[in-house]
């Protein structure tokens, strides 16, 4: 998957020197006025930020709360060895 959520990066981490590596951690599909809307949660894997994003050029950071609701913070489940 190619699009516009790759043009995105941590700003501390760029100014810093780091390299901004972004983790996304979900996709919730909206529904708003002007029509259905993708809103990305991202954390830099180099510093932890958390913020959300649903246009190219725009991310905003994201509280506890809203980060608790909205991405699962339980480690992915291994298949069982038979």
């Amino acid at each position: 998957m190619i699009d516009s959520l790759f043009t995105l990066y941590c700003e501390d981490c760029e100014v810093e020197g780091r390299p901004s590596r972004l983790w996304v951690r979900a996709e919730i599909d909206l529904a708003t006025s002007r029509g259905p809307e993708t809103q990305h949660y991202l954390e830099c894997m180099n510093c932890g930020f958390r913020f959300k994003s649903c246009m190219e050029d725009h991310m905003e950071a994201v509280d506890d709360e809203e980060w608790q609701r909205f991405v699962n913070e339980s480690p992915p489940s291994l298949p069982s060895a038979r």
